[in-house]
């Protein structure tokens, strides 16, 4: 057997850093100030137009925070959320994004499912709508879809 030369040092728990976590914490560092992410579930009652190279996205607003991944299929079909709260009566049920005709398709294909969802980090232009500066699919985990 070989000797341990050195002792291994431990850390609490609390310290560890999961990779979700670290992954969460770079993007919001790269998303400039004032940006949040947007929860929005598929099916009726989104409706959706590209134009001029812009995704126009109108959705119901949910009357419950979309939460957590696991939290997510609370959320009534075709509405938005922000992850910490509902929309309030002040604030769009229209978000724009510059994007490709190719990527506005995907989106829309996307939220055309029931048990799917997008993530859109977005900033309210207080003209209407929000303005989009990215967005990805967001996935529920666990937990049944309502």
């Amino acid at each position: 057997m070989i000797p341990l030369t050195r002792r291994l040092s431990l850390r609490p728990v609390d310290e560890l850093v999961t990779a979700e976590r670290a992954q969460a914490k770079w993007r919001y560092m790269v998303d400039p100030p004032g940006f949040f992410p947007l929860i929005v579930r598929g099916g009726r009652g989104i409706r959706a137009a590209h134009d001029g190279g812009t995704l126009t996205l109108q959705f119901g607003k949910s009357p419950v925070a979309a939460g957590d991944p696991s939290s997510y299929g609370g959320m009534p079909l075709g509405t938005a959320a922000w992850v910490d709260r509902p929309l309030n009566d002040a604030e769009p049920a229209v978000l724009k994004q510059e994007i490709s005709e190719s990527d506005a398709e995907s989106v829309v294909s996307v939220l055309g499912i029931d048990s799917r969802f997008y993530m859109f980090m977005c900033s309210n232009t207080n003209a209407g709508h929000f303005q989009v500066h990215r967005s990805e699919p967001a996935f529920m985990q666990g937990g049944p879809i309502d």
